[in-house]
């Protein structure tokens, strides 16, 4: 395939670079570039941008036919509302995002002139600010935590979620041999495929003894679902002595639901995050808890909620005298032996 310097003698003899061309050198581009905290951009976001570009582009043959308003514009534009205008407003915003960064690398290649005249007119879609009530408070959590009515896998997940702070699928892909029980952590894969550990409690670590009991291989957290003989489930998704399914993500959500008429998984993360930013966790314990790499990502999670700044003026007021003094009484303690 030609590279970018072809591409660029090519734009500069007047042909034109075709759209596929052009997309297959901005992804080399993506996969190589370093981002503000100075890792380079994760495979999964170089595969989201593989599968997206594609389909917003469809139809567009030359990149240099988006440089005048037309068809090719239209059809980018009909791309991009028929792919995603019916998903939730965060992901047509993200999916539009990846054509704007597309656009500013062709701009930057001088393959097109101007890449926001591109989008003119595809407004990004309302974002509602985050739900404050998805901090949850920490009685209603230790309430659901030791519920006995809810089976112990799901409650050990929910503490574990907890405790850790991590993301579903991180807590949801452990082995039995991840764990480190003696020291309370557990090797888990980020978001972005970073290796980590994750930090749990001494309650977290109780249950997590009752409920793997000898088991010392397979999937932490199990489904009640047997999975079949044919080989269609892999090996390491399989418990080996009771042939029991790894819990997925959508069956640990509806548990979690039912149990709590309407939590979500991520509400154990944002909860976690905020009361130990509460109790008083710095920035740096609070992004090796979670496994954040840029601060600013962390300051949805620092806004104290109602019951923790309550708290705070209840232990306040508790130190404060029962009477304050007048400034009389004050005079006459100054000057008294």
């Amino acid at each position: 395939m030609a590279d970018d310097r072809h591409l660029h003698a090519v734009a500069d003899a007047g042909i034109g670079v075709s759209t596929a061309e052009a997309l297959a050198s901005f992804l080399r581009h993506l996969a190589s570039r370093r981002g503000r905290s100075g890792r380079i951009t994760s495979p999964e976001t170089v595969r989201a941008y593989t599968s997206a570009l594609p389909v917003a582009f469809a139809g567009v043959s030359d990149v240099a036919e988006l440089n005048e308003p037309g068809p090719a514009r239209e059809r980018l534009h009909t791309n991009i509302r028929t792919a995603w205008g019916h998903r939730q407003p965060a992901t047509f915003n993200a999916k539009r995002a990846a054509v704007a960064s597309a656009l500013a690398y062709f701009a930057e290649q001088e393959w097109i002139a101007d890449a926001e005249a591109v989008l003119h007119g595809l407004r990004r879609e309302h974002q509602p600010k985050p739900d404050d009530t998805r901090v949850r408070p920490r009685a209603a959590i230790d309430r659901l935590v030791t519920d006995r009515r809810w089976p112990l896998e799901d409650r050990t997940l929910w503490s574990m979620l907890y405790a850790t702070a991590a993301r579903a699928e991180e807590v949801l892909r452990l082995d039995v041999e991840h764990l480190d029980r003696a020291n309370r952590r557990a090797r888990t894969k980020r978001k972005g495929g970073k290796d980590d550990e994750l930090l749990y409690d001494v309650r977290t670590a109780r249950m997590l003894g009752q409920l793997l009991g000898r088991r010392r291989t397979g999937p932490v957290f199990l489904s009640t679902r047997l999975a079949p003989e044919d080989g269609t489930v892999p090996a390491r998704d399989v418990d080996p002595s009771s042939r029991r399914r790894r819990m997925t993500y959508r069956t640990a959500e509806r548990h979690l639901g039912v149990a709590t008429s309407g939590w979500d998984l991520h509400d154990l993360r944002h909860s976690r995050l905020t009361h130990a930013g509460e109790d008083g966790a710095t920035e740096a314990d609070l992004m090796n808890l979670s496994g954040h790499e840029d601060r600013r990502t962390l300051q949805r999670y620092l806004k104290p909620s109602k019951e923790g700044t309550h708290r705070r003026l209840d232990a306040i007021d508790a130190r404060r005298p029962e009477r304050t003094p007048d400034a009389a009484e004050l005079a006459a303690r100054m000057v008294s032996p």
